[in-house]
């Protein structure tokens, strides 16, 4: 049964990340709903875990790994908060990432904030090659988001929910491995 409760919370997670992703693609605005409702879906999973860590007699004291990972999500968002400041990022991607940096462990997070990097350069890197070398490619058949994506890059926005959530997603078998 408490395989179920797993699965429902880390297929919630899936949904509000990649619901996230899509609304940043889409409006360059991630809802404070989504990022609220990670952290609600985050409550589940550490009422989960707390109930299914057994306790430690020879330190004397009942530790979870949750403390920690809430530990790192605000880490992660202090770690944020300072590139807002810079205006590197916008508030909804501080929110967002630091909510989902709640589910990762310190391993984890740390690979998540590593590939959340890489991906969002490689994008850079892809739409300003794309703007570099065919100008005129925004005048072709191209869906929307893509061409807002690359207007949108000139006046340097770029929508970090879409690495966020590829990073996420590339990182979740390894929480899940730890907790099943």
């Amino acid at each position: 049964m408490i395989h179920l409760a797993y699965s429902v919370v880390f297929f919630l997670f899936c949904l509000a990340v990649i619901y996230g992703a899509i609304c940043d693609i889409k409006t360059y605005t991630i809802p404070n709903t989504v990022s609220y409702g990670l952290i609600i879906i985050f409550g589940f999973y550490a009422a989960l875990v707390w109930f299914n860590t057994p306790s430690m007699p020879h330190l004397g004291f009942y530790i979870t790994p949750i403390l920690s990972n809430v530990a790192y999500g605000l880490v992660v968002f202090i770690f944020f908060v300072v590139f807002w400041k810079l205006r590197w990022v916008g508030g909804g991607d501080v929110k967002f990432i630091s909510a989902v940096s709640l589910f990762m462990g310190l391993d984890d997070v740390l690979a998540f904030v590593v590939l959340l990097s890489l991906i969002a350069v490689l994008m850079l890197f892809i739409l300003k090659s794309i703007i570099f070398w065919n100008p005129y490619f925004r005048a072709g058949k191209l869906p929307k988001f893509i061409k807002t994506m690359l207007e949108k890059i000139e006046e340097k926005a770029i929508p970090y929910g879409l690495p966020a959530a590829l990073a996420a997603l590339i990182v979740l078998p390894d929480v899940m491995s730890k907790v099943y």
